[in-house]
């Protein structure tokens, strides 16, 4: 038997393959085919030098004309710095002023100024939250780690605390079809424990449960005080056991908030749902009794819209609870489109949405915080997506339409092109997907915006002095 001859075929296949892919590399071999376009060959893509724009300064063409100069707001908006807090609000009521009034009365007793940091994946696992609430517990006390969803697909990446559950929890989402019975609540989630065919505290089977433990970090190592937040519950076929005590569910407002632990620090909790009906859970908060308590709302893929979809009665209800003082809405990673140039769609929804958080906190501030930098291949070169300033536009657009603040990450960052640079530099502050900032990052973003909040909360605090 001849070896050679069988070799021989199968090489000559490759090399005709990787010769004719080469050559396609050096014209344009892109090409539509039912409708779906494929982009252009480019075998050495990988190993071509990378051209000099790539590193393009944030004065750039392409953010130039897309997004809103400060100059284009009345001169007691204007800001010198892209990367500034822009305060949309009235000239006798900033739009931070209730969030800095909050901080202000910290210092002079004791109280607590809650924070909901709304976001994406961008905020998932803790991620950017867990940095800026130390921060902000650092300076004006506070522990815990606020809300607590009831199960979560991050909960073994999360490091701010240890979170398991029962598998037997019904999970309904902002993504699922809007029914009677599934009510979303602030996190944009339902909760729905097992139905059980006893109440009695000694059987433990065939309960849904939830256990949260503290970790070893400053401001994280102990639970003083731990409140759990339900829908209606009439009647007494419900109960919850935890810290050795059994409770009934017997609320009868949209949101009813019942204390499981209150002064007593304990280290882990676990809490048990025996339930003969049906009990819709929002969650949980593990928080201290003054200072700061910030809350991480995410949800994967969420352009913020959705947020429209809470009831009214539950966002107000447990603002009636745990009364906001400053609600950040952190989205627009997946809005950005390089094939979209029109995000009027987007403007009209988020629009509703801060409205919709107005109705329900009207004494809460709100800050839109801008989609960052997202790159996108072309060309054999990462490069920011030519849709992020358009997004951006959008997101300062409605903070100025509704009188809240803006922030702009993307400027933050460094403007264009700042993720490529944050995933290649030396220091690696992002994923190689080009769009999601690592822990590194995350603390980075934290902290430009710490120092954001706290240099205009000095300025006010200067001005109410005068």
């Amino acid at each position: 038997m001849n070896f050679s001859n069988k070799l021989r075929e199968p090489v000559i296949i490759i090399l005709a393959v990787v010769a004719l892919l080469f050559a396609l590399s050096f014209g344009d071999s892109s090409f539509i085919i039912l409708g779906h376009s494929f982009k252009k060959i480019d075998l050495l893509a990988d190993v071509k030098t990378k051209d000099a724009d790539l590193y393009a300064p944030a004065t750039s063409p392409l953010l130039r004309d897309s997004i809103p100069q400060p100059d284009r707001v009345t001169p007691e908006k204007r800001k010198v710095n892209p990367a500034a807090i822009f305060d949309f609000g009235n000239d006798s009521l900033p739009a931070l002023a209730h969030f800095f009034e909050s901080l202000a009365q910290l210092h002079q007793r004791k109280k607590k100024t809650r924070i909901a940091y709304f976001g994406d994946s961008m905020i998932e696992g803790d991620l950017v939250t867990q940095d800026l609430r130390t921060s902000f517990q650092d300076t004006f006390g506070g522990t815990g780690v606020g809300f607590m969803p009831i199960t979560s697909i991050v909960a073994g990446f999360r490091q701010t605390i240890f979170h398991t559950f029962s598998g037997n929890w019904q999970t309904f989402s902002l993504l699922d079809q809007p029914a009677a019975d599934h009510i979303l609540g602030i996190a944009g989630f339902d909760y729905v424990p097992a139905i059980t065919s006893t109440t009695d505290s000694t059987n433990l089977s065939g309960e849904s449960w939830v256990r949260y433990s503290a970790v070893s970090r400053k401001h994280l190592d102990k639970f003083y005080n731990v409140n759990l937040f339900y829908g209606k519950s009439e009647g007494d076929n419900n109960y919850v056991s935890a810290a050795r005590k059994t409770m009934p569910l017997t609320g009868t407002l949209p949101v009813n908030e019942l204390s499981l632990v209150k002064g007593s620090p304990l280290q882990t909790i676990q809490a048990f749902f025996r339930c003969r009906d049906r009990v819709n859970v929002f969650g949980f908060s593990i928080e201290g009794d003054s200072g700061i308590c910030l809350d991480n709302f995410s949800f994967r893929g969420n352009s913020g819209m959705p947020l429209i979809k809470i009831p009214l009665p539950i966002l107000s209800g447990l603002n009636n609870h745990l009364d906001y003082g400053l609600v950040i809405l952190h989205y627009g990673v997946n809005v950005v489109n390089y094939k979209v140039n029109d995000f009027s769609w987007y403007e009209k929804g988020m629009t509703e949405v801060v409205n919709h958080i107005k109705s329900a906190m009207p004494n809460a501030s709100i800050l839109i915080i801008s989609t960052g930098d997202k790159s996108f291949y072309q060309d054999g070169a990462y490069i920011t997506d030519p849709s992020v300033p358009l997004v951006i536009a959008v997101q300062k657009r409605v903070a100025e339409k509704t009188r809240i603040a803006f922030w702009n990450l993307y400027e933050a960052m460094g403007g264009y092109n700042s993720m490529v640079k944050w995933v290649q530099g030396d220091t690696v502050l992002a994923n190689k997907d080009y769009t999601h900032p690592n822990f590194r990052g995350a603390k980075r973003i934290a902290d430009l915006l710490y120092q954001q909040l706290m240099g205009d909360y000095k300025e006010y605090v200067k001005k109410q002095k005068v």
